[in-house]
């Protein structure tokens, strides 16, 4: 369960603006939760989806298995409404606002992953620009074919876990090679990966393993003086495509 519904709802709610704010009106959202986030935001192009899944507990990998659980009903609907390509993106997430034009200009192909992006550490409010492999680092990170995900959506919910699973985002590239439908590199930097609000699944992890280890606590000091050389104020012209704006957490 979240640390902050309340805080959950803001980031949901800033991330559901950003996926909106495309600059193709050819696409559609569909959120799948427990529980319906309450925000100020709404529009024809979002569908809700209320699941009756068990609750996830408090670690990591109950989370992640709850994660992609969501996942694959949002195939499921994605499927009933002959969606070309899907998007998986977490609920803390902002995105391009170029994405749905861009795939809609190449829909044969099999998708893309996101590799090119930003960090943003929301108590500092700054940027770092990664150059490679953040696809590796968020769920945010792939475009799919949707056909090609056809065996994830005929798994039983005991296997849906880290394995032969595209729906683990580490893998997702790596296993669809592996089944020769090769995703290519996004050309463009598709996604800012909010990294430290608290509501965060591998950031929380860190958090607590910090606590419990005096030298982790003094690493993650070293990171954070470390960072603060490495990032970049957010601009206006980022602001406008990402939809990005800062939370207050209170």
């Amino acid at each position: 369960m979240s640390g902050s519904w309340n805080l959950v709802c803001k980031l949901f709610e800033r991330t559901l603006r950003s996926t909106c704010n495309q600059t193709s009106s050819d696409y559609q959202v569909i959120v799948v939760c427990h529980e319906k986030p309450q925000v100020s935001f709404d529009t024809s192009q979002v569908t809700y989806l209320q699941v009756n899944l068990p609750l996830p507990g408090a670690d990591y990998a109950s989370k992640e298995k709850d994660k992609m659980l969501k996942m694959q009903h949002g195939l499921l609907h994605a499927k009933a409404i002959n969606a070309s390509h899907v998007m998986f993106v977490d609920a803390d997430d902002c995105v391009s606002q170029h994405l749905a034009q861009f795939v809609a200009q190449n829909p044969n192909e099999n998708g893309w992953f996101l590799g090119r992006g930003f960090d943003y550490q929301e108590n500092f409010r700054l940027l770092r620009v990664r150059h490679r492999n953040l696809h590796l680092r968020t769920n945010t990170s792939h475009v799919i074919k949707l056909d090609l995900l056809e065996p994830e959506m005929k798994l039983h919910p005991d296997e849906v876990k880290r394995g032969d699973c595209v729906l683990y985002h580490i893998d997702t590239a790596a296993i669809l090679k592996q089944r020769g439908t090769p995703l290519k590199l996004l050309p463009f930097r598709g996604v800012i990966y909010i990294t430290d609000n608290g509501e965060n699944m591998w950031w929380s992890q860190q958090n607590i393993a910090s606590k419990n280890n005096g030298i982790q606590s003094i690493l993650a000091a070293l990171k954070s003086s470390y960072q603060s050389f490495i990032t970049q104020p957010v601009t206006d012209s980022i602001r406008d495509e990402f939809g990005l704006y800062p939370i207050d957490a209170s």
